[in-house]
């Protein structure tokens, strides 16, 4: 006996598109190190893996529903990870660090501002 139900239709979860993400990042990564495209510097690392990770997160936030401002937070400080470790030759950390700490206290503000509402 056959019914013409049809399967619920699931979406790209965080997880299953985070991998993907990271994945790729590898890829690249490892494309552009083995022809030497870049010079490979281990301090650079933590920007391939977290760079993409928190971009997709930062962009995962705006289209999660309930755990928005988790994802938030969490893809601020993937992302400030990766910017520390690719330009620490350039920009002290502790400025990025500090731009962090300021993005999560904003972050917090509106969050707690949400819920009062």
């Amino acid at each position: 006996m056959k019914t013409d139900q049809k399967a619920p239709s699931k979406s790209l979860d965080y997880g299953a598109g985070a991998l993907v993400v990271l994945i790729a990042s590898l890829g690249v990564a490892a494309i552009a190190y083995s022809l030497s495209l870049l010079t490979f510097d281990l301090f650079n690392l933590p920007a391939w893996l977290f760079g993409p990770l928190g971009i997709y997160t930062l962009a995962y936030s705006f289209v999660a529903g309930k755990d928005s401002t988790y994802y938030l937070v969490w893809g601020s400080i993937m992302f400030a990870i990766a910017l520390v470790s690719a330009l620490y030759t350039v920009v002290s950390p502790v400025v990025i660090l500090g731009i962090l700490a300021i993005v999560i206290a904003i972050i917090g503000i509106v969050a707690y501002q949400r819920s009062k509402k």
